[in-house]
């Protein structure tokens, strides 16, 4: 995978799909925008991050260019996968 923000045209609208998602059963209070855009060597899959209102979690729409269909989603929780627990953050109260 290569980082083509920069660079990435969008090929469909993918926010009709994003907003048909029940955040709420994703455990998520909202979405907001695009953060990244990877693409396979292939050039044939790419994956949308999409910033939400979780810290440290991003919703990756997985979009196949040549078909031009959105395949689907996961959650990209970076708190679960590095072991994180919030523990290492300080209040601003």
């Amino acid at each position: 995978m290569r980082n083509v923000t920069e660079s990435a045209e969008p090929i469909l609208d993918i926010w009709p799909y994003v907003d048909s998602l029940d955040l709420e059963a994703l455990g998520l209070p909202a979405v907001n925008d695009v953060h990244y855009v990877y693409r396979d060597v292939a050039e044939r899959f790419d994956q949308i991050l999409i910033g939400t209102g979780r810290f440290n979690t991003l919703l990756v729409v997985v979009v196949d260019r040549h078909l031009r269909v959105v395949v689907g989603h996961r959650l990209l929780d970076l708190n679960e996968l590095y072991g994180r627990r919030g523990d290492h953050l300080k209040s601003i109260r």
